[in-house]
């Protein structure tokens, strides 16, 4: 990364970072009020998908989202197929997919479980896009979903994913990943924290009471 990449870079954090402190009195929250939203003339955009019917085999990727070369911000819902911890049976990944291997970085997309929102056989799950303090990846442009389960996976009726983009925060040529993590690097399974039950351990590093 030449210097002026690293200098736009640390310019975009500084920014990001001092824009939650402002909104939110230095305190961020794991809840909906952790997204800033829409601001100036920025416009949202919104996109959703049904999956009921569909079937992905093993090793099986469904793109939902890509707004390259801009990497963005805003809110991530998913219903899907889970198991009884609560992990989706399909895996959500984030991040940049580049024409070059190189320039490819993605990662497991933190998931918050939503209880009281789930039915049998299918859980809901709310996201940051980026999560910057949870982990995945810090710089998205592209969202997918993928079967690194082994087996098939089915989605039930009513299964949805729902994208609500917020704001671009830049552009990924300015900024490029230097490291290179493809999808096939990633094993099944997203990080799932849960605001709701009796283990405060899970709740997320932005969680405040």
């Amino acid at each position: 990364m030449n210097l002026k990449a690293i200098k736009n870079l640390k310019v975009l954090l500084i920014a990001s970072l001092a824009g939650i402190g402002v909104a939110y009195g230095g305190t961020a929250f794991a809840s909906h009020s952790f997204e800033l939203g829409v601001a100036g003339s920025n416009i949202p955009q919104n996109t959703h998908i049904r999956l009921d019917g569909l079937e992905l085999p093993p090793g099986g990727v469904l793109p939902v989202y890509d707004s390259s070369p801009n990497f963005v911000a805003g809110h991530f819902l998913l219903r899907a197929p889970c198991d009884e911890d609560h992990v989706p049976t399909i895996t959500v990944i984030a991040g940049h997919i580049d024409e070059h291997m190189g320039g490819t970085f993605v990662d497991k997309v933190p998931l918050y479980y939503i209880d009281h929102a789930s039915t049998a056989g299918s859980c809901v799950y709310h996201a940051h896009v980026p999560d910057p303090l949870n982990g995945g990846a810090s710089r998205v442009t592209d969202i997918d979903l993928i079967n690194l389960s082994g087996d098939d996976v089915e989605f039930n009726p009513g299964d949805t994913v729902d994208i609500n983009i917020q704001r671009v925060l830049g552009s990924i040529t300015s900024v490029p990943y230097t490291e290179t993590q493809l999808p096939g690097d990633l094993e099944h399974g997203n990080p799932v924290f849960d605001l709701n039950d009796d283990d405060p351990d899970n709740d997320g590093l932005g969680f405040v009471e």
